[in-house]
C-alpha cells in the first residue's frame, strides 16, 4: 500500500454518512485518506482505535468504529479486484503473444509455474490504467453496501465491556497490521526484484523507497494452546515460498480481515459454558460445541446474503468457488478462535501437528523443507483451555481419529492416508469437502498449512493486547475483568474474577501467550520480525510480574466501586 498510489478508499471525514451518489468510486490510482494512512502508520505496539492507545477518555463512538473496519475491507476488496483484474490480462497478453508468435511465447508475458503472468506488475498497472473501464475496483454503490453490511454488524455487537464492537475493531485493526507485517519483515532468499511475486497490491514501503529517497481471554470462550513450533531446520528457501504465497493471496487476507471482524458479533458477554449451562437457544442450532462462534458465522452470512447487500456480495463472490472458498476460510479462522473447548483444542493439535510434523517435497506454492513439533511428539499431551477465568489442563490423546455428528456445524473431521479433510455444510445445504481439493497428500498437506498459519495469526490479533505494549494490556485486561464480574453480578457466573487474577494472568502468558508468540517467530513467515511479538510479550509479562499485584488491587476495587 503507498500513501501516495494505492487501491484503496477516497473517502474524507465528510463521508461517514454520505448518500450512495456521493461516495466516490475506488480507482486504481485512487489516493490514500487521512484515516488510511493513520491506521499503516500505526506500529504494532500502537495498533489502536483511540487516541493515545489505551486511553480511557474519549471512547469512539460506533460510527467511527465502522468507519475503521469500513476503510481496512475496502481496502483489502480492493486489492482482490485489482488482483482478479491483473490475472485476466495476463491471461490475455500470454494469449495474444501465442497467437503473433505462432503458438511460441513472446516478450510481453512469461510462462511460470503453468500461469501465465506478464513480465512485471507495473506493466500490468499500466494496462489497466489505460483502460477506462478497469480503473474502477469498487463502484460507488459497493461501497455504499459495504459500508451499510459493517454498519450492520456493529449494530449487532452487545454493550459488552469486552467482547464488544471495539474489541471486533481491534482484533480487525491488528489483523491487518499482521498482512502488512508479511511484507516489511525480509525473509533471506527471497527474490526482492521478484515483481511477480510483487503483483497482487501496491507496497507502500517500496513506493517511500522511490519518492522519499531516503486477556487472557479467560471467558471460555477464547484460548488455546496448540503450540508446535516448526524447527529450526526450516529453509530459507521454504519460508520465502510460504511467504510469498500468503502474502500474495490477497483473496484470503480479505477473508482474514472480514472474519476479524465479525468473529464476536451478537456475542453475549459470557462463554459457550455458561450458554449451555443455561440451555440458551443457540444450543439448540449448533449443538454444545462452539457455540457463539458458529452463531456469529451465522449472523455474518445471513446478513451478507440480505438483498441490500447484493453488489457488495457479487463483488466478493465472482464465482462459486470465490462463495465456497469464504465460507470455509471463515469457518476455520472463526472456529481457531473458541479456546475454551477441549474438542476444538484436541483438533487444533491434531491439525498443527498433521500440518508441519512431516516433510513435503520442495515444490508448489507453500514448499517447506523438514518441519516438526518442537521437543519429542507423544501420543498423549495435555492441552489448556479455559473457564470462566481458570485455567484448566485436559487430556489430549492427539493419536485416535475421532468422529462427531454435531462437530464442525454439522461437518465431521476425519483422517485419510495421514491427511486431514474436512466436511462444511453451506447454505441450501449442501456438503462440500475442503482442504482436499487434490487426491494428491502434498497437495493437502500445503493447503491445510497455508490454513492453520491464517488461524495462528487470528489467534494472535485476537489477544494482540498481550503481545502489543503495557498500555494496551492493562486497558483490554480491565475491560475483560470487569465483563466477568458484570456477569458474576449478574448470577450468570458461579465465578468471582478477582479471585487469582494476578495469577490467571501469569498462567495466561506461560501456557498461551507466549507458546503462540514463539510460533510466529518459528514458522519463518515474518522474516526480521518474527521476534517482535515474543520480546512483546516478555516485556509485558515481566512487568506484570512487578506491578500485577498492585494493578489487580486496585483494578478490583475500582470496579467494586463502580458497581456498588
Amino acid at each position: 500500500m503507498s500513501p501516495h498510489q494505492t487501491t484503496t478508499t477516497t473517502t474524507t471525514a465528510g463521508e461517514k454518512n454520505a448518500p450512495e451518489h456521493d461516495l466516490p468510486p475506488i480507482e486504481l490510482d485512487s489516493s490514500s485518506t487521512e484515516l488510511q494512512l493513520r491506521i499503516y502508520e500505526q506500529s504494532w505496539k500502537k495498533v489502536s482505535a483511540r487516541h493515545p492507545p489505551g486511553s480511557k477518555e474519549n471512547p469512539p463512538d460506533r460510527e467511527t468504529l465502522a468507519e475503521f473496519s469500513s476503510t481496512i475491507l475496502e481496502r483489502r476488496l480492493a486489492d482482490v479486484v485489482r488482483h482478479r483484474r491483473e490475472a485476466k490480462l495476463a491471461d490475455k497478453s500470454f494469449s495474444s503473444s501465442l497467437s503473433a508468435n505462432g503458438g511460441g511465447g513472446g516478450s510481453g508475458a512469461i510462462l511460470k509455474g503453468g500461469k501465465a503472468t506478464l513480465k512485471s506488475s507495473s506493466q500490468l498497472s499500466l494496462s489497466l490504467l489505460h483502460n477506462n473501464c478497469d480503473r474502477i475496483l469498487l463502484t460507488s454503490r459497493c461501497r455504499s453496501q459495504l459500508r451499510k453490511f459493517v454498519k450492520h454488524i456493529a449494530s449487532m455487537y452487545h454493550d459488552n465491556k469486552y467482547h464488544g464492537l471495539e474489541h471486533a475493531v481491534h482484533v480487525t485493526m491488528s489483523a491487518n497490521k499482521l498482512l502488512e507485517m508479511l511484507h516489511d519483515g525480509s525473509v533471506e532468499s527471497l527474490d526482492s526484484s521478484n515483481e511477480d511475486f510483487m503483483a497482487s497490491e501496491p507496497y507502500l514501503k517500496a513506493q517511500q523507497s522511490e519518492d522519499d529517497s531516503g486477556s487472557f481471554m479467560r471467558n471460555g470462550s477464547k484460548f488455546s494452546t496448540s503450540a508446535a513450533a516448526v524447527s529450526s531446520s526450516t529453509s530459507h528457501s521454504a519460508a520465502a515460498d510460504q511467504h510469498s504465497h500468503t502474502y500474495s493471496d490477497t483473496f484470503a487476507k480479505f477473508a482474514f480481515v472480514f472474519a476479524s471482524f465479525i468473529h464476536d458479533v451478537d456475542h453475549q458477554g459470557v462463554p459457550n459454558a455458561r450458554l449451555v449451562a443455561e440451555n440458551d437457544p443457540i444450543c439448540n442450532i449448533y449443538g454444545r460445541i462452539s457455540v457463539a462462534e458458529k452463531h456469529s458465522i451465522k449472523v455474518a452470512f445471513r446478513t451478507l446474503n440480505e438483498s441490500d447487500y447484493d453488489e457488495f456480495r457479487s463483488t466478493v463472490y465472482e464465482t462459486n468457488e470465490d462463495k465456497l472458498r469464504l465460507h470455509r476460510i471463515i469457518h476455520s479462522l472463526v472456529l481457531s478462535t473458541d479456546i475454551a473447548s477441549p474438542e476444538r483444542m484436541r483438533e487444533t493439535k491434531k491439525r498443527w501437528h498433521e500440518a508441519f510434523s512431516r516433510p513435503v517435497p520442495e515444490h508448489g506454492p507453500l514448499a517447506f523443507s523438514r518441519l516438526s513439533l518442537a521437543g519429542k511428539y507423544t501420543s498423549t499431551k495435555e492441552i489448556a483451555t479455559v473457564q470462566a477465568s481458570k485455567l484448566q489442563l485436559v487430556a489430549c490423546d492427539v493419536d485416535n481419529t475421532r468422529k462427531e455428528g454435531k462437530y464442525e456445524a454439522r461437518g465431521e473431521l476425519f483422517k485419510k492416508r495421514n491427511s486431514m479433510t474436512r466436511t462444511l455444510q453451506m447454505d441450501g445445504g449442501q456438503t462440500v469437502e475442503y482442504f482436499a481439493s487434490s487426491s494428491d497428500e502434498d497437495d493437502i498437506k500445503i493447503a491445510l498449512r497455508h490454513s492453520v498459519m491464517l488461524e495462528t495469526m487470528l489467534n494472535v490479533a485476537d489477544v494482540a493486547h498481550a503481545m502489543q505494549s503495557w498500555e494496551l494490556f492493562c486497558f483490554w485486561n480491565r475491560k475483560l475483568y470487569e465483563e466477568l464480574y458484570s456477569a458474576f453480578k449478574a448470577g450468570r457466573s458461579d465465578n468471582d474474577p478477582s479471585a487469582e487474577w494476578y495469577q490467571n494472568e501469569l498462567d495466561f502468558f506461560r501456557l498461551y501467550i507466549i507458546p503462540l508468540s514463539e510460533k510466529m517467530k518459528k514458522s519463518g513467515m515474518f522474516g526480521d520480525r518474527g521476534e517482535e511479538w515474543i520480546n512483546n510479550a516478555l516485556r509485558i509479562r515481566d512487568r506484570w510480574k512487578s506491578e500485577g499485584k498492585q494493578v489487580t488491587q486496585e483494578m478490583i476495587d475500582a470496579v467494586r466501586t463502580d458497581y456498588e
